[in-house]
C-alpha cells in the first residue's frame, strides 16, 4: 500500500492545514509558533519553545519534509536556532546571516503510520547590547510523499 498524508496534530499551537485529495502532499501553516528574547529579557538561558506533533498517515513510505521560517538577531553574542527531529531525524536550522529566512528539508521513512514531528525554538539576544533582540520562528511545514523509484505503469 502506497503512503498517503491525512492530517496534522499539534495541541499546544495553533495552526491550519491543507491536503492534496490524493494524499501526496500536506501543508502546515503556523499562527504564531516563534520565541523570542528582547530588550526586557536579561537572564542569561535563552528563551525556548517546544512543539511535538503527528502527522497522521496511512500505509508506509518516504516523506520529505520542508520547514520553513526566520531567524532574527542582533549583536555578535545573539543567536536565533531552530532544532526539529522527525522520526528521530535531525533538522537544524541556522541562517548565515543575522536576519535571514531558513528553508531545511529532510526525507524521512514512515513504517507505522505516524511521522512524529518535534521542534525546539531557542533565542537569545546579546545581553552585552542593552537594545538587542533575537527571534526564531517557523511559518510552515510542507510534507510531499516520495514516489518510489523503479515503478513501471500498469
Amino acid at each position: 500500500m502506497s503512503l498517503q498524508l491525512q492530517s496534522a496534530r499539534f495541541a499546544t499551537a495553533a495552526f491550519s492545514q491543507t491536503r492534496t485529495d490524493s494524499g501526496n502532499a500536506l501543508s502546515v501553516l503556523f499562527d504564531h509558533l516563534a520565541v523570542v528574547s528582547g530588550r526586557d529579557d536579561d537572564d542569561a538561558p535563552p528563551q525556548a519553545l517546544r512543539l511535538d506533533g503527528e502527522i497522521h498517515c496511512s500505509g508506509a513510505g518516504w516523506v520529505s519534509i520542508q520547514v520553513r521560517g526566520q531567524s532574527l538577531s542582533s549583536g555578535p553574542h545573539g543567536y536565533a536556532h531552530l532544532s526539529a527531529w522527525a522520526n528521530g531525524r535531525r533538522l537544524h536550522a541556522a541562517p548565515a546571516g543575522a536576519d535571514e529566512p531558513f528553508s531545511v528539508s529532510i526525507a524521512v521513512p514512515v513504517k507505522d503510520e505516524i511521522l512524529r514531528l518535534s521542534f525546539l525554538l531557542l533565542a537569545q539576544r546579546d545581553l552585552t547590547a542593552s537594545n538587542s533582540a533575537a527571534e526564531c520562528a517557523v511559518d510552515s511545514i510542507d510534507l510531499l510523499v516520495i514516489s518510489p523509484r523503479g515503478r513501471r505503469a500498469a
